[in-house]
């Protein structure tokens, strides 16, 4: 029997042209167009930023990443890094033009606290731009039944070590429960979008990832199927 390697890359170059927009390419389009030179941004929950490299592409501001992980002062993100927690920011009121909130929403055990936390961190004008799972998808659906040591196993297949995995509760993660939790923290809506991207958790065997493939295909084209979409991007803003 062949043996079955995680090989998101090849899969992708088979099913998707160089064109098609990922998740981390369509953050950080958002990110490009809301951090201009000069800003001061926070990111909150920086982890170790192995997967998502978005410094190279902003123009010259300063990062300072926020994590309870002493593996986060590795992060090429960010320019200094503070040990604390989203619900409790350790930093004076408007203090910061963004906060970026990169797949950490899924798990907050108090979002509402962590929101208002991030609001008023916030400069007047000053963004909070968040991307998170949509708990309505299958692989959230599948995460929350399976033990963490499994998330730790297929998070090593995709080069990610275990103090890279935390335990999941889907507190923030419906399209609603984001428009509450703004509103909560007095913050305005400026973009909410679901998106499929390429079903890269069903890369260890290539039917798999074509029925995967099938999937966003048929969510992406119907709107009346946003609902099931993997991916939330939230841009909000703080009125002056």
């Amino acid at each position: 029997m062949p043996r079955l390697s995680f090989r998101p890359r090849e899969l992708r170059r088979r099913f998707y042209s160089p064109a098609f927009l990922g998740m981390f390419d369509r953050f950080q389009a958002a990110i490009n167009g809301c951090v201009p030179e000069g800003s001061v941004v926070l990111d909150a929950g920086c982890g170790r930023g192995q997967t998502f490299l978005y410094r190279r592409c902003l123009p010259p501001v300063r990062v300072v990443g926020l994590d309870l992980s002493p593996h986060a002062r590795d992060n090429p993100n960010v320019d200094s890094q503070v040990r604390g927690t989203v619900e409790s920011l350790p930093f004076p009121d408007a203090s910061f033009d963004a906060v970026l909130c990169t797949h950490v929403a899924e798990h907050l055990p108090h979002p509402e606290v962590a929101f208002r936390e991030m609001a008023c961190v916030l400069r007047s004008g000053g963004r909070l731009l968040l991307l998170t799972p949509n708990r309505r998808h299958y692989v959230p659906l599948m995460a929350r039944f399976l033990p963490l040591r499994l998330h730790v196993a297929l998070s090593r297949r995709r080069g990610l070590g275990q103090h890279d995995v935390f335990p999941t509760l889907y507190r923030a993660n419906t399209a609603a429960d984001l428009r509450r939790l703004v509103a909560g923290a007095g913050l305005h809506v400026e973009r909410l979008e679901a998106f499929e991207t390429e079903p890269e958790y069903l890369a260890f065997h290539p039917l798999a990832y074509a029925a995967g493939v099938l999937y966003e295909r048929l969510v992406n084209r119907f709107r009346a199927l946003a609902p099931l979409r993997v991916n939330l991007l939230l841009v909000a803003r703080k009125e002056g």
